[in-house]
C-alpha cells in the first residue's frame, strides 16, 4: 500500500539511524496515515542498517493491519498488538521509544462523536504514559497546529506561542483534547521522569487518507474520483499549509533522534495555498478534464473550526536539517493516484 517512492523520501532525511540500533519501538494508531509510514520506515531502516530493531504495530483493526503490512507482518522483528488505545496497554519486554500517532483526528469525528474523540485522546494518551513510565520509554506525541487557537498576530507562530480556544464549544474536544495531552506529558515529565517529544502538524495528508472525514481537501479529491464537480461552501480565501505524509515523517524521525527541545513545528510553508485555488488544482488533476470548481451558499453540516489558524514558523525543525521535499502538485497526484489504483 505504501510506495517505495515515499519511503525512500523519508530516508532522504538527516535521520541518526543508530539511535535506534537494539531499540524496541511501539508505534500506536499502527494503520493510521503517519502511523503506517514510521513502521514502514523502520522496518526498510532495519534491513538498511541491520539495526537489530524490533517494532511493535499497535492497531484495532486487525484486519486492516494485514492489509496495509502484509508480508511485513511475518518479519521476526515485527509484532502485531490488536487493541483499543482507550484500554490499558501492556507490553513483556523491552520498550524503548513509544510513537503515539492513535486518536480520531477528522471534523467528522468532532462533529458527530466529541465526547468519543475526546476520551480517545485522554485516556489513549493516559495509558501510554502509564506504560511509558512503566517501561522507562520515551514517547513521541504527535500534537497539531489547532493546539495554539486563535492567532491574530502577523508572524509565524513559534512552539512557545498560544492563543485563546472557546473550551464552551463541542467543536473544542480536539483541540483541548490535544492540549491536555501535552499537560499530561509534562506532568509524567515532571513527577516520574518520563522523556518526551513531539510536533505539532499542520495539515498532513497523503496515501492512506480517508475520503469521507469532512476535510476539504479529501473531499475535493473524492469529487474528482467521482467525477463531480467541487463546490465550495465558502469563498474560499481560507489559507493553509499542506504537508505531504512521507515529509512529516521525516521530520518526526529527525526530530527524535537529533532534537534536544520538547516540541517542533511541521508544515511545508511552500504550500501555503488558499482553499479556492486549493480547489481549482486538485480539480486540474482530474484525468477527464471535466472537473470544475463552483460556489455554493454555506450549507455544510459538519462544525468547522470557529477561528483562523495561524501558520506555524518552522525553523526549530529546520535548524536540524529538515526540509520538506514534495510540492503541492506532486503531493496531491500522488494522493489521487493511490486511490485510482485501487479502484
Amino acid at each position: 500500500m505504501i510506495e517505495k517512492r515515499d519511503i525512500d523520501l523519508i530516508l532522504n532525511n538527516p535521520i541518526d539511524w543508530e539511535k535506534f540500533r537494539n531499540k524496541t519501538v511501539m508505534v500506536t494508531g499502527a494503520t493510521g496515515r503517519l502511523g503506517m509510514y514510521i513502521i514502514e520506515a523502520l522496518i526498510k531502516a532495519d534491513i538498511d542498517w541491520n539495526l537489530s530493531l524490533n517494532v511493535i504495530a499497535l492497531a484495532r483493526n486487525e484486519q486492516k493491519m494485514e492489509q496495509i503490512f502484509g508480508e511485513d507482518l511475518k518479519l521476526p522483528n515485527v509484532h502485531a498488538m490488536v487493541q483499543d488505545i482507550t484500554e490499558q496497554v501492556n507490553w513483556e519486554g523491552q520498550l524503548d521509544y513509544i510513537f503515539h500517532t492513535a486518536g480520531p483526528a477528522s471534523p467528522s469525528d468532532f462533529t458527530d462523536t466529541p465526547v468519543d474523540t475526546l476520551w480517545a485522546h485522554v485516556q489513549g494518551t493516559r495509558n501510554v504514559l502509564e506504560l511509558a513510565r512503566n517501561k522507562n520509554a520515551m514517547v513521541f506525541y504527535v500534537s497539531t497546529v489547532e493546539t495554539y487557537g486563535e492567532w491574530k498576530e502577523d508572524r509565524g507562530l513559534k512552539e512557545d506561542d498560544m492563543g485563546p480556544i472557546h473550551c464552551d464549544q463541542a467543536r473544542a474536544c480536539y483541540p483541548e483534547a490535544k492540549r491536555l495531552c501535552e499537560t499530561m506529558l509534562a506532568s509524567y515529565e515532571a513527577q516520574y521522569g518520563v522523556s518526551y517529544m513531539g510536533v505539532r502538524l499542520c495539515h498532513t495528508f497523503g496515501p492512506g487518507i480517508a475520503l469521507t472525514d469532512g476535510r476539504a481537501f479529501a473531499e475535493f479529491l473524492s469529487d474528482v474520483i467521482e467525477g463531480k464537480d467541487i463546490v465550495l461552501q465558502s469563498d474560499g480565501s481560507a489559507m493553509r499549509t499542506y504537508t505531504y505524509v512521507a515529509d512529516a515523517v521525516g521530520a518526526m524521525l529527525v526530530a527524535v533522534t537529533k532534537g534536544k527541545d520538547h516540541y517542533y513545528n511541521v508544515a511545508n510553508l511552500d504550500n501555503l495555498i488558499s482553499i479556492r485555488d486549493l480547489a481549482e488544482l486538485i480539480a486540474g488533476l482530474d484525468p477527464k478534464k471535466k472537473v470544475k470548481v463552483q460556489y455554493a451558499p454555506s450549507a455544510g453540516k459538519l462544525k468547522y473550526l470557529p477561528f483562523k489558524l495561524g501558520i506555524m514558523d518552522v525553523s526549530r525543525i529546520e535548524q536540524l536539517g529538515w526540509k520538506p521535499q514534495v510540492g503541492l502538485q506532486d503531493a496531491f497526484r500522488y494522493t489521487l493516484m493511490s486511490f485510482m489504483q485501487r479502484g
